[in-house]
């Protein structure tokens, strides 16, 4: 008598959007969770009060009318490169506040070196080949834009 292997996770992509709405990082974890998953990486990317020394009062994110379906395009990728893995991906535009996510992702495999692999490309690919742009304003009144030169 044989004993099946261990089921391997269905490479997925749960979703991946963009958004002006808040972002849930719990609802990102919970929603690549399933029987198999063994480890779940997540990553939020939390707007934070300074940048190179300068206290930073708020970020306003714009986006290319095609973000959505270049973050659906990334995913897809690691989600080929990794394969085995679940993932969402989600990044808001509009006005965000100190504390606000910009970016949530969450990554669940049967193992936890495929979930992180997987997580760290997903983000790196995200920041890099997804149309989305920032204006920082900083306290003192002036701004900044991060990100047009990509």
């Amino acid at each position: 008598m044989s004993t099946p292997g261990p089921v391997q996770a269905e490479t997925a992509v749960v979703a991946a959007f963009v958004t002006d709405a808040p972002l849930d990082h719990g609802r990102a974890v919970a929603a690549v969770q399933d029987e198999r998953t063994g480890a779940v990486v997540s990553f939020s990317g939390v707007i934070r009060d300074h940048d190179g020394g300068r206290a930073v009062q708020r970020l306003d994110y714009t986006c290319h009318p095609s973000a959505g379906e270049a973050i659906a395009a990334v995913a897809r990728a690691v989600a080929a490169d990794h394969p085995g893995v679940r993932i969402w991906a989600a990044h808001r535009v509009g006005r965000l506040g100190i504390g606000d996510s910009a970016l949530e992702a969450a990554v669940a495999s049967a193992h936890r070196k495929l979930a992180f692999a997987a997580c760290d490309a997903l983000v790196d690919r995200i920041k890099t080949e997804v149309p989305i742009w920032k204006e920082q304003l900083f306290a003192d009144g002036s701004t900044e834009w991060v990100g047009l030169d990509g």
